[in-house]
C-alpha cells in the first residue's frame, strides 16, 4: 500500500492523473480511502492510500515524470460536466497547443467542452459567422479532446485554426460550408457530412478523397495548394465517374495535376470505356451531356479551365 502526499491546488482528479495516469483511477482511491468522497476538497500535506504499482495508463504516468509535470488543478475543474445535447463531433489537439479557434455559423444551439478545466461554453448558432477563440487553462500529458453536442446545422464551420490533429464525427451532421486549410488530417469523417455543398482544402495534406463520394450534393471543391498526390485524385476522379449518377455537378479547383491526358478514353471490346488516367475521367465528367443538365462540371487545375460545352464535337 502506498501513501501519497497532497500537493496545494489539486483534487482528486489531478490525483487520479498522477497516480495510475488516468481519472479512472479515482475507484482504486475510493476504494482505499473510505472516507473521501468526490465533493472533498483536498488539503496540502494531506495524506490518501493507493494501491502501490497499479497503473491504467504508463505512457501518461511516464510523461508527467520525464517533463516533470504535476497535475493540480485545483477549484477550477468543473466536474462533471454536463451538456444538455448530445455529442456529435470531438476535436484532438496536441497538448503543446495553447490555444483554438474557430469561425462558425448556422442555427441551433452547440455546447462546447473544450477539454481543460473551464466550464461548457453555449453558443447560439445564428447567419452571422462568428469566431469562437479559447486559451487552454491547463497543461495535460495526452492529447486534448475537444467536444461538440447539441443539435446544430451548420452555414460555415471553419476549423483551420483549431490545430486539430483528428476529426471525428459520432453521427450524421449538417453543414454546408466546411473549411480546413494548410492542414495535415484525415478527412474520413466528412463521409457523415451528406448535406455539404462547398469544401475548401488549400493546402490541406491528406491520404485519401474517397470519403467525400457520399456527398452527392457537392457544388465545389477547393483543393488549391494541398498536398496530395496525383493518384489519390486519379483514385477520386476514377471513382467519380463511376459512382455519378444522383450527383451534383461540381467545380473542383486542383494545384496538382491528375495523371494523364485529358482526352476520350479508350473502349473495349464490349464497349465500355477503359479510363486509364485522372484526366481521362475529367474528360468523362466535362463530356457526358446527361452529367451536365442542371450545369456544368468543371475543373480549373492550374489555372486552366476544363469545362462542359454544349456543342463541343467531342461529346459522348
Amino acid at each position: 500500500m502506498g501513501k501519497y502526499k497532497i500537493t496545494a491546488g489539486q483534487n482528486i482528479y489531478d490525483v487520479a492523473m498522477h497516480l495510475y495516469g488516468s481519472i479512472e483511477g479515482i475507484v482504486d482511491l475510493l476504494i482505499n480511502n473510505p472516507e473521501l468522497s468526490l465533493d472533498d476538497t483536498l488539503k496540502s500535506g494531506e495524506e490518501l492510500e493507493y494501491t502501490d504499482g497499479f497503473t491504467i495508463s504508463p505512457d501518461i504516468i511516464a510523461y508527467n515524470r520525464m517533463y516533470s509535470l504535476l497535475p493540480a488543478n485545483g477549484e477550477r475543474n468543473v466536474y462533471p460536466k454536463e451538456p444538455s445535447g448530445k455529442r456529435f463531433m470531438e476535436l484532438y489537439v496536441d497538448n503543446r497547443q495553447t490555444a483554438a479557434s474557430l469561425l462558425l455559423s448556422g442555427n441551433g444551439t452547440l455546447e462546447i467542452d473544450w477539454g481543460d478545466n473551464t466550464e461548457l461554453e453555449v453558443l447560439m448558432l445564428t447567419g452571422e459567422v462568428k469566431e469562437l477563440r479559447h486559451y487552454f487553462n491547463d497543461k495535460i500529458a495526452s492529447v486534448r479532446r475537444m467536444s461538440f453536442y447539441g443539435e446544430v446545422r451548420f452555414r460555415t464551420l471553419d476549423i483551420s485554426r483549431s490545430h486539430a490533429s483528428s476529426v471525428y464525427l459520432l453521427r450524421p451532421v449538417s453543414m454546408e460550408k466546411f473549411t480546413c486549410e494548410k492542414m495535415e488530417l484525415d478527412i474520413s469523417f466528412l463521409s457523415l457530412a451528406e448535406d455539404t455543398y462547398e469544401l475548401y482544402f488549400a493546402g490541406l495534406q491528406t491520404g485519401s478523397l474517397l470519403s467525400l463520394l457520399p456527398l452527392k450534393r457537392l457544388m465545389r471543391l477547393d483543393l488549391t495548394g494541398s498536398k496530395v498526390k496525383p493518384s489519390v485524385l486519379d483514385t477520386y476522379l476514377k471513382t467519380l465517374v463511376a459512382q455519378h449518377y444522383g450527383r451534383r455537378n461540381t467545380t473542383i479547383l486542383l494545384s496538382t495535376s491528375p495523371s494523364g491526358t485529358y482526352r476520350k478514353p479508350e473502349k473495349d471490346s464490349n464497349g465500355n470505356y477503359l479510363i486509364a488516367s485522372g484526366m481521362e475521367a475529367v474528360w468523362m465528367l466535362t463530356h457526358e451531356p446527361a452529367w451536365n443538365e442542371g450545369g456544368a462540371w468543371t475543373f480549373i487545375i492550374n489555372n486552366q479551365t476544363y469545362t462542359y460545352e454544349p456543342d463541343d464535337t467531342g461529346n459522348l
